[in-house]
């Protein structure tokens, strides 16, 4: 594990970490296949129960990497504006971020995969009903939880 460089601008206060987490809009998604080469997708997300709840289609590069290694990295950022300065070595950029560590795992059973699509459309404030397992829904989306292990929050310019 890595110790941050800025002890100023790590945060290690879990609220103030899963206060990002529910209010940011979307995480990117870091993972790594067999191959080693790196791959990042933006992605939408629901904050519930410690973990992070995803969906997306059930093929593509995404899940192909994810079969072979569920091992990912996810960062979510709010509030990221350029801090303009007089010189160039004076820019910086002000932000709000959690990054973390964790495994995704495909969600099958239709009761976890109704409560993960009720914890995403929440985050969302959008319309939630359970989706019956004969639904055109359930054949067509891949749903999946991101245990997380280990996450650092970070601020930039921010007091708070």
């Amino acid at each position: 594990m890595y110790e941050m460089r800025r002890k100023e601008k790590e945060v290690t206060d879990r609220n103030w970490m899963e206060d990002i987490l529910k209010r940011g809009r979307f995480m990117h998604l870091a993972m790594a296949g067999a191959d080693g080469l790196p791959y990042v997708v933006p992605m939408g997300y629901g904050y519930g129960d410690g973990a992070l709840y995803m969906h997306g289609a059930p093929e593509g590069r995404k899940n192909d990497i994810l079969a072979v290694n569920p091992r990912v990295c996810f960062q979510v950022t709010l509030d990221a504006e350029v801090q303009p300065g007089e010189t160039g070595a004076d820019f910086t950029m002000k932000y709000r971020s959690v990054t973390g560590f964790g495994a995704v795992r495909a969600l099958t059973d239709p009761r976890e995969r109704n409560a993960a699509l009720k914890i995403l459309m929440d985050h969302y404030g959008g319309p939630h009903a359970d989706f019956p397992e004969e639904s055109e829904v359930h054949k067509k989306l891949w749903v999946a939880r991101l245990d997380i292990e280990s996450m650092t929050g970070k601020k930039s310019v921010y007091l708070d």
